[in-house]
This record gives C-alpha cells, structure tokens and sequence, in this order.
C-alpha cells in the first residue's frame, strides 16, 4: 500500500486528486495540507508517508522550491512528487536536481497522477509526458538517450513522429506487426517513457522541435 499526502492550497485541487485515486487499491491518502503551516502540523505523520504530492507554487512562488529542499534534508527517505501548472523545462529541471521524484503537470494529471505516484514510489523518476521531450532536451539527454537507439529503432522513433500506426510502419519497414511491437517496449524502456501514448506524444513533439529547428536555419 502507498500512503499518499496532498499538498496544494486550493481544496478543490486536492478533492479533485483524491476524486482520481479513488478506486486505486494500492493507494491510501493518509493526509493533506493547503499550506506550509498545516503541512509542518503533519510532521509527524511524515515519517509514516511513502509519497508527498506537492503543488510547486505553494502559497508564493518560492515556497515551493524552498519546501522542497527542506523535506528532502527533514525527511531524506520521502519522495516527492511535483504538480504545478507551469511546464517550464527549466523549473522541472530544478525540482528533480533538488530532489524531487517526479513532475506531473495539473493538465497531465487526470490521466498520469496515479501512474506518476507508482512510479516514484517505486523510486523512478516520472516527469509528464507533454513536456519530458523539452526537458530532457534541455538537460543535453535527449541525445545520449537517442544514441542508445538502434537504427531500426530510430527509424520507427521517426515514423512514429510522422503519425504512421503500427500497420503502416509495417509495410515501409517490410516487418511483422509483432516486430513493430517489440521495438516499441525497446523504446518506452530506453527514453524512459511510461506507456505507448506517451512515446506516440514524445516522438511527434520530437519531429516538430527537429523541423522547427530545420526551418530556422533555413529561414536564416
């Protein structure tokens, strides 16, 4: 069982996670919090808290970040998973060097909270699929992730970007739909991509961000 704490200072945002994890039988919210003060009431119950869902923009801009570093040095076991409304690559980037375990953002949430919350549980790191492309780009990983592809690999990566289904990509590669598939869990293993609709969403932002950048050096 996962013990989950929600923190956000708008109650209807927590009644709206708690909506969500529901019917998941290996979850339990153990608490919640709608600011530091309330959260810091529930220190003790810390200790017995296997994930703390945090807002990132608690109550002021900062709060979240500074909250963040705390509980990683208070609580150095607890992992923390981010929800936020911003997508900034480089904000993500911060939270998970200052010790977050994932970043969910509030428009990701109602199809990955949960999932998210499995996964740094399980001490994996989880950023939402709408904007992991731009930050591991950011961070310079993308290309080192890339570089771990095959070249079959690669080419399906590409196809996939292009919009092409499993059958079409089986007839321009010439190989079997079980083959396409098995490429498929290869490249949700290798970018650390949760599940096929979220490597089909990396792999069409992936061309977009490669054309975009084609047609500024042709533009120039």
């Amino acid at each position: 069982m996962i013990r989950v704490m929600l923190v956000d200072d708008h109650a209807i945002i927590r009644e709206g996670m708690k909506v969500l994890l529901a019917n998941r039988q290996d979850m339990a919210i153990t608490g919640e919090a709608g600011s530091k003060k309330e959260l810091m009431q529930h220190f003790h119950a810390l200790t017995n808290t296997d994930v703390l869902v945090l807002d990132m923009f608690l109550e002021t801009e900062d709060a979240g970040l500074h909250l963040l570093e705390q509980l990683k040095t208070d609580f150095p076991s607890l992992k923390i998973l981010i929800v936020s409304m911003f997508t900034s690559a480089t904000l993500v980037a911060e939270c998970i060097a200052k010790g977050a375990h994932g970043y969910v953002t509030k428009g990701d949430a109602a199809q990955y909270l949960a999932q998210a919350i499995s996964a740094v549980s399980d001490d994996q790191t989880f950023i939402s699929p709408s904007i992991v492309g731009r930050v591991l780009e950011s961070q310079g990983k993308e290309p080192d992730m890339i570089a771990t592809l095959t070249n079959r690999e690669r080419d399906i990566l590409d196809l996939l970007g292009k919009g092409f289904t499993t059958r079409r990509i089986c007839e321009q590669l010439s190989i079997s739909s079980s083959t396409v598939g098995t490429h498929i869990e290869n490249l949700k293993y290798k970018l650390n991509i949760p599940d096929k609709n979220s490597l089909l969403r990396y792999a069409i932002e992936r061309t977009q961000r490669t054309e975009s950048r084609k047609n500024l050096f042709t533009n120039r």
